[in-house]
């Protein structure tokens, strides 16, 4: 719209049938009238609008009646179509940001908060645990739960709008690797297509070795970047990473994870039980995979550091050492043991030998020192491990895992840690890179 049309006014209901999909942006509240102007004026309000549409360039958009370009600062967008003038991402206002996951088990969204300098942990953004965002449960590589799965992502878009009053285009979305994997080409172009249609934002799929630099960058603090490699074991896969000498990320990935591992010893179980099967295949699967990565990468071997994450991780780091106690951080080279738990060997051969010979020391650890805050936490953990997340042999097959793992990377020589944050370190890890992204393109 040109200057000169500033000073003309126009009927309300005139605006709407011009097109109910087109927006005249910037008009003055003093400029839209309301019905009762005289007929006359109404006569020319449509051609007279037309033409300073058709003259001025301004084009037809799809938007909500809750578009935020009517929207007060207070009030978060009702609605998610077109909302956002970019699908990258822009700091905009506030230390909040959106980061929502797409995997092949669900839709999980997370609030990130960054913060001003370094906490005590070694790092500047965190989630922010205010209030917790609702997962999604739906199948999203399954081509028959597409609509399902967008629809869950849109919901939980809006979910952290509405919320936590976030700017939509501080809000990332992204497929992880599992989903990836698992998903045929074709749906996971739709997906794409479908998310940024419902909610105007860029979705991208990640890799399996793109999500282990990003849990590293997401768990590992500032003055431990050079002496850590990060090993996370999911469910599909175990990936990691480590910086070199260049500060580059050498990412690794092996393609077996509990749940995965558990089925292959499954199949090849035979006439023996699955304990045994499980070791027979880890001499023959295991040990040689990880050892062939390793004289690739040497780094997972020669750091002295190693942070675990994971289910199975969480799992040990549960059931063998659940009273970690707190202690406070006197110096920034020191390690809050709440955030990080020490896990040694023996702690491993513990967990094996009670997964594999004697469940009930397995799932009854001493609780003693636990304060009773602490002993009901760790109780609910031991439920949700027993009964809901892991099969008895999905617990032997983790088992294997870590101890593969103890032997080809030492861990008897080095300090090992298991990271609780690391359930939310991916998420981080990914708007981090992205932030960083959206930082080189404003210097350009």
């Amino acid at each position: 719209m040109g200057s000169e049309d500033f000073g003309k006014t126009y009927l309300a209901e005139d605006i709407h049938k011009l097109d109910e999909n087109c927006v005249i942006s910037n008009l003055k509240r003093e400029q839209v009238v309301s019905n009762v102007s005289k007929s006359s004026f109404k006569a020319i309000a449509i051609p007279l609008i037309a033409g300073i549409i058709a003259t001025s360039g301004v084009g037809c958009r799809t938007v909500s009646s809750s578009s935020p370009n009517l929207q007060t600062s207070t009030s978060p967008p009702k609605e998610t179509e077109n909302q956002c003038s970019t699908d990258k991402l822009i700091k905009k206002s506030g230390n909040l940001f959106g980061a929502i996951e797409v995997g092949s088990k669900g839709v999980k969204g997370k609030v990130i908060q960054e913060l001003p300098t370094l906490n005590e942990d070694g790092t500047k953004l965190i989630v922010f645990r205010k209030e917790k965002i609702e997962d999604r449960n739906v199948n999203a590589a399954d081509p028959n739960s597409k609509l399902a799965a967008v629809e869950a992502v849109k919901l939980t878009f809006q979910d952290i709008q509405k919320r936590f009053n976030i700017s939509c285009e501080q809000i990332v979305i992204f497929g992880s690797s599992g989903l990836a994997q698992k998903a045929p080409a074709a749906h996971k172009e739709a997906i794409v297509q479908e998310v940024r249609q419902a909610t105007g934002r860029a979705m991208k799929f990640i890799t399996a070795e793109e999500e282990g630099s990003f849990v590293f960058d997401g768990v590992v603090p500032e003055w431990r970047l050079k002496e850590t490699v990060v090993v996370d074991i999911g469910s599909g896969n175990t990936k990691g990473a480590y910086l070199d000498s260049n500060n580059k990320h050498i990412t690794f990935s092996l393609p077996f994870g509990t749940a995965d591992f558990a089925k292959e010893v499954k199949k090849s179980q035979g006439n023996i039980d699955f304990t045994k099967a499980a070791e027979n295949l880890k001499q023959k699967q295991l040990l040689p995979q990880i050892a062939s990565e390793v004289q690739l990468k040497p780094g997972m071997q020669t750091l002295p550091r190693v942070y675990l994450g994971g289910g199975i991780s969480w799992a040990l780091s549960t059931l063998t050492l659940p009273c970690s106690k707190e202690y406070t951080v006197k110096g920034e080279k020191q390690d809050r043991l709440d955030s990080f738990v020490p896990i040694s060997s023996e702690n491993i051969k513990t967990f094996y030998y009670n997964a594999t010979q004697d469940k009930k020391a397995l799932f009854n650890p001493d609780l003693s020192n636990c304060s009773a805050e602490r002993r009901e936490e760790v109780q609910k953990d031991i439920a949700k491990i027993k009964t809901d997340i892991f099969s008895e042999d999905q617990l032997i097959a983790g088992a294997e895992i870590l101890r593969a793992l103890n032997q080809e990377l030492n861990f008897s020589g080095k300090q090992v840690f298991f990271v609780p944050s690391a359930k939310d370190a991916l998420p981080i890890g990914y708007l981090k890179q992205q932030l960083d992204k959206a930082e080189k393109d404003a210097d350009k």
